[in-house]
């Protein structure tokens, strides 16, 4: 979530007359996030997100988004509703802009992350993708393996060698050498499925210890089913200094495995997949850290992060998980 696009009062007041949601009492831009402009709404009614797409994201890809939400809300998961307006179209126009509105989840991201939370995600992974599997709906990753690669090309044409090095000795061919390392090895064979693809702990909710909803779906696709534990192994399983915390990483495969087993091929990959998804955050940090507009309410990322666990992965298995 972030906030690209200003609204002033008197534009939420005109989109909110299109609903039938009350008037409003108070709103307020999101900063987190990258891809689109969200702001949080409160009415006579209820709470709210009004979500406007930016430029960043394909308009092709909205219904997806929009279909799967819909589909999960209809199997009892706990996603967020997009509302319909008073002509019962979800999807409208702001001036330019698509944008929808969808209901509040309760609930507050974790910032202090324990075992028993990673516990929590996997079984959250295995729910979600045990409900999805009868969903036909199809997308792409739009941040494959390919597509980081060109994203680094694009950043080669704006950044030069000399400051990618900057940010810490060696960066550029560490790029270049592990993007061609995870292309090679890429467990293509593995079984796909819908994945929310940016299981973040600001992306889940909870309440009283407890899971209370998954927001910001827009990376969501079909791909290797296991790419959102490795996912989540970067983004939950780190302590300070990135160094891998064991027991999380553990908890997580339980969780996971009151769904589904994982087999020893999937046990095995998920070390590239790991890399891979250290890559891709490595990457698009990168390119969002010199190209983002100065003027937007954005909180940029630091990419150093990624650094450390990219490295991580180039130097160790994740063997503790077959031995």
């Amino acid at each position: 979530m972030a906030v690209y696009t200003k609204l002033s009062k008197e534009d939420i007041i005109f989109i909110l007359s299109d609903y039938q949601i009350g008037n409003l009492i108070e709103f307020q831009g999101i900063q987190d996030g990258i891809e689109n402009t969200n702001y949080f709404i409160k009415t006579k009614k209820g709470k709210f997100i009004l979500t406007i797409f930016e430029n960043r994201v394909n308009s092709k890809d909205i219904p997806f988004f929009i279909n799967l939400m819909k589909f999960l809300n209809q199997n009892n998961f706990i996603s967020p509703e997009p509302l319909k307006n008073k002509e019962g179209k979800i999807l409208n126009k702001f001036k330019t802009k698509i944008f929808i509105l969808v209901n509040f989840l309760e609930g507050k991201p974790k910032v202090k992350i324990t075992p028993n939370d990673c516990y929590l995600i996997g079984d959250l992974i295995g729910n979600l993708q045990n409900k999805s599997k009868y969903c036909d709906l199809i997308r792409k990753n739009s941040l494959s393996l390919e597509d980081c690669k060109k994203i680094f090309q694009d950043c080669k044409k704006s950044i030069s060698e000399k400051e990618i090095n900057i940010l810490r000795d060696g960066l550029y061919d560490l790029i270049e050498d592990s993007l061609k390392d995870c292309l090679e090895k890429w467990p293509t064979h593995l079984p796909k499925g819908i994945i929310h693809g940016d299981l973040f702990p600001d992306n889940i909710f909870f309440l009283n210890n407890k899971v209370s909803g998954v927001i910001d779906f827009y990376f969501s696709c079909v791909d290797i089913k296991i790419y959102e534990i490795a996912i989540v192994i970067n983004a939950w399983c780190f302590e300070q200094h990135n160094t891998l915390n064991i027991e999380k990483v553990k908890n997580l495969i339980k969780g996971f495995t009151l769904h589904d087993n994982l087999t020893k091929d999937e046990l095995f990959s998920l070390n590239i997949l790991a890399k891979g998804a250290s890559l891709r955050f490595l990457i698009t940090r990168l390119f969002d850290w010199y190209n983002t507009p100065e003027n937007s309410y954005v909180k940029k990322k630091d990419p150093q992060e990624y650094i450390d666990k990219l490295l991580y992965f180039n130097s160790n298995k994740l063997d503790f998980l077959y031995d």
